[in-house]
């Protein structure tokens, strides 16, 4: 009786303590407690993985990524608030095994996709684990103590369970409560133990900020940290124009993070029978390719604009040499950095979050089903580097041809770079619905393929290089929307979830709808016409049959006689201007310096593609709904057909089909110019 009550008397201590650190950071009560206990081994001297464990050669140096992220998985799913008995003896064992996984995987991680100490970067700026602070090792369960040798000789639930509190237990965190306020004896604690304490405050405050729980501006400001070239103050994140960071490093550190949660995320789901067909050289960084540069000259002319005019971009050549020997050139304050990506890469700063979540929490043995977004705590969108599928030929029994766009699909930096641009398209799939490599270079084709397609779609274009003839270079950009191609129309339909785009190889640029778009005129009347909604268009020739006088392809913006963005229906006509009153101004052609002339707004199409993007079940209801709208228009055509067929058996069996067929004979007959029918074949 008595050691039950000491028991519960702990519990209730460990809950009070849990419940004020949880006043302090947006963090739940299991998660704390997790965390607690594996801050208590950060410098400890016990392995991560008990010698009855899965074997490995790899030894993670106490503090570091690896280390933290071994222990993170040993505890798993333990709660030792569950009034539900425990009767799985293998509990310690799955998750150790689980532990050997994510020690393996983050190791891989840190030596093939990581550039050199950006591991370390990230445990000590983002985490804020300090490799001097100093665990009360003396307090943690000895280190011959192997919980997993123990379950398993023993018999009973309740041993195991007292294995498992033991194990897990956090008592080297929780100070003595002082009995007479009712609260934490702080003042009295020694010099160790509050500089212990206050360890911990910041190794639970690294872990919330980094993990997407103070919001994006946060996560932003610990990839900023992450980047810089020492390791930043306490206030550093928050002195604006003080603090500096290289750009391409800011970019660099956010593509390998997007690659190592998707290594990891394809690890995961793919199960243990099939881990080894995951390998990491598909994940392996591309260096210096040309959409890097491109990512890194707008985020500098953006800070260059901010500094010289104010909040404002430069999208045409950049301002500043990336490439110089001074830092200087390429160094950005936080504000600056914060303001391009809230702007022109809003997903980026789920860049960390996404990594460190995988690696917490996807390794776990009781995780669920693998991969799954649900797992993500809410308010934190994951970027992936999305998984791409492509439509079979139909005369092919083979998948398509790879994707001209991006031929390293895994490791692509431009699909990094429109994965930061929407969370629909960070959402996970893309669905290749057009091709013009494997399709044909036919504008009708490519409206075939899209139209009744139920979901978001991104249609990119690379054009021909024409730099001799005064007019683009070869560059690739496009647009994306959220709104179906349902229908065919004179007039433009869709909404502000709609966007312009340029990748490479002049600064990337994202024109977003101006806003202001409400349908009103000057006098605050109801205006159809404003062509501040004209987000998208789609008017066939056949549709019209070309006596309407508007363009007939496919557009953005503009006007229906000349839309922004302009994919002709043959394909002569195409145009990208620099400007019109639905999107932001701004080139989407690469290589001019004249944006003024409307010739140089046109260009050749060299290759073009349409995707289907989301999550995997919206690209299959998508799929699904133009399917459906195929087989209806098939099924009018043969309806069509047989009404056709009926009506001439109907005429045929009533002698008048020998009439009807001859009847245009007497219709023509008495025209001005028209032919002598009675002549014909005759005599004259």
């Amino acid at each position: 009786m008595g050691a039950s009550s000491s028991i519960e008397a702990d519990l209730a201590n460990e809950r009070a303590f849990i419940r004020s650190l949880g006043d302090q950071c947006p963090l739940g009560d299991a998660e704390i407690r997790k965390w607690c206990w594996c801050h208590e081994r950060l410098s400890s001297s016990p392995s991560p993985t008990p010698t009855s464990a899965a074997s490995t050669s790899i030894a993670p140096a106490p503090g570091s990524l690896a280390w933290i992220a071994a222990w993170s998985a040993i505890y798993g799913d333990y709660n030792p608030y569950s009034r539900l008995p425990n009767t799985n003896k293998d509990a310690i064992k799955n998750r150790v095994a689980a532990a050997t996984q994510a020690l393996e995987a983050i190791t891989t991680v840190e030596q093939q996709i990581f550039p050199a100490e950006l591991s370390k970067r990230i445990a000590q700026c983002a985490l804020n684990i300090s490799s001097s602070s100093k665990a009360h090792s003396q307090q943690i369960p000895s280190s011959t103590t192997d919980p997993v040798a123990l379950t398993k000789a023993s018999s009973s639930n309740e041993d195991i369970a007292a294995i498992e509190a033991r194990y897990y237990s956090i008592t080297a965190s929780v100070p003595q409560r002082d009995n007479n306020n009712n609260n934490y004896a702080n003042a009295t604690q020694s010099e160790s133990n509050q500089s212990q304490s206050q360890s911990l405050v910041n190794f639970l405050d690294g872990i919330a900020s980094s993990c997407g729980r103070r919001g994006s501006r946060i996560s932003l400001s610990k990839l900023f940290a992450i980047s810089q070239d020492s390791k930043p103050s306490n206030n550093s994140l928050f002195e604006g124009n003080s603090a500096t960071a290289d750009a391409s490093k800011i970019i660099l550190t956010g593509y390998c993070l997007a690659l190592a949660a998707s290594y990891l995320k394809s690890l995961i789901d793919q199960g243990d029978e099939s881990r080894e067909s995951t390998s990491w050289q598909d994940f392996v960084p591309q260096q210096n390719p040309s959409g890097m540069q491109a990512m890194v000259y707008s985020l500098i002319n953006s800070a260059t604009r901010q500094r010289q005019h104010g909040f404002g971009f430069d999208y045409s050549a950049p301002t500043r040499n990336p490439n110089a020997t001074s830092s200087n050139d390429t160094a950005v304050t936080l504000v600056e950095f914060i303001e391009w990506a809230e702007t022109e890469a809003p997903v980026m700063g789920s860049a960390l979050p996404t990594f460190l979540l995988v690696l917490f929490t996807f390794f776990s043995p009781a995780s669920g089903d693998k991969g799954k977004e649900s797992r993500f705590p809410p308010g934190v969108t994951p970027l992936w580097l999305p998984h791409l599928t492509y439509e079979r030929l139909p005369t092919s029994t083979i998948g398509s041809p790879s994707s001209t766009f991006f031929p390293s699909p895994t490791s692509s930096f431009d699909l990094f770079v429109l994965s930061c641009t929407s969370l629909t398209l960070a959402s996970g799939r893309w669905h290749r619905l057009f091709s013009s490599e494997a399709n044909g270079l036919s504008c009708n084709r490519l409206m075939h393929s899209i139209l009744g397609y139920g979901g978001p779609t991104i249609i990119l274009i690379r054009s021909k290089d024409a730099s001799d003839k005064g007019k683009c270079s070869s560059g690739v950009f496009g647009a994306f929307t959220s709104t179906p191609w349902a229908q065919e129309s004179s007039g433009y339909y869709g909404n502000s979830d709609c966007f312009l785009f340029r990748v490479s190889p002049d600064p990337v640029a994202i024109y977003r709808p101006k806003g202001g778009g409400d349908g009103m005129d000057a006098f605050g009347t109801a205006n159809q016409e404003s062509e501040t909604r004209n987000f998208m268009y789609f008017n066939p020739e056949a549709r019209s049959k070309g006596y309407d006088g508007l363009s007939h392809g496919i557009g953005f913006g503009g006007t229906s006689e000349m839309p922004r963005l302009y994919i002709d229906e043959v394909l002569d006509s195409c145009r990208a201007s620099p400007e019109d009153l639905t999107f932001a101004n701004g080139p989407l052609l690469s290589g001019l310096k004249d944006f003024s002339s409307s010739a140089s707004s046109y260009f050749e199409v060299e290759s073009i593609e349409a995707w289907g993007v989301g999550t995997s079940q919206l690209v299959e209801a998508a799929l699904f709904a133009r399917d459906g709208q195929r087989q209806d228009a098939e099924k009018r055509i043969r309806q069509a057909m047989k009404g056709a067929k009926g009506q001439f058996l109907e005429d045929f069996q009533s002698g008048l089909t020998g009439n009807k067929l001859f009847q245009h004979r007497e219709q023509i007959q008495d025209r001005d110019g028209g032919c002598d029918l009675k002549e014909v074949g005759g005599e004259k």
